[in-house]
């Protein structure tokens, strides 16, 4: 019986990080084409240092160091955030991703992260949760509230990358 218990516990916990590592996976190739579609020069983007700071079945966040051709024809280069996230409505998902450079700002994850230290996660929504899924449901609010402002819907036909 113990044997089946750990087995199982086990074929769970695989399930879990292939999940996980599915977003990541997608996160990373997404990440890269927004760069190149971002970029001045697409063939001089160079992505380095590629971290994924935190990642669990519906949001990834990806720190990196990028540069490329500026408009000057120098090379530029910014440590960069990138936020890959699935968005459930009504049953609906889609999938949203911003770029956040962090050369002069804090990132989504340290303001998450110094709010939950303050408490200004506690809702009814979440008052159930263990501390670990709250701190996750509050990472993925936050990333959603920075989506209003600095992301937009990957794929989406409404959303002009240029106007970011």
């Amino acid at each position: 019986m113990k044997k089946v218990i750990f087995v199982t516990c086990l074929f769970v916990a695989m399930l879990i990080s292939s999940c996980s590592n599915g977003l990541e996976s997608a996160a990373k190739e997404q990440m890269e084409k927004t760069m190149k579609e971002l970029a001045k020069d697409p063939s001089s983007v160079q992505i380095s240092n590629v971290e994924t700071k935190f990642n669990n079945d519906s949001i990834c966040i990806l720190h990196f160091k990028f540069s490329g051709k500026n408009g000057f024809g120098g090379v530029s280069s910014s440590e960069i955030e990138y936020i890959y996230l699935i968005h459930t409505r009504d049953g609906n998902k889609t999938k949203w991703e911003a770029v956040r450079k962090l050369d002069d700002k804090k990132s989504v994850l340290s303001q998450a992260k110094e709010d939950y230290q303050e408490k200004k996660w506690e809702t009814d929504k979440n008052k159930n949760l263990s501390d670990e899924d709250k701190k996750a449901w509050y990472i993925h609010f936050v990333a959603d509230l920075d989506m209003i402002f600095n992301g937009r819907e990957i794929d989406s036909k409404d959303d002009d990358i240029e106007n970011w």
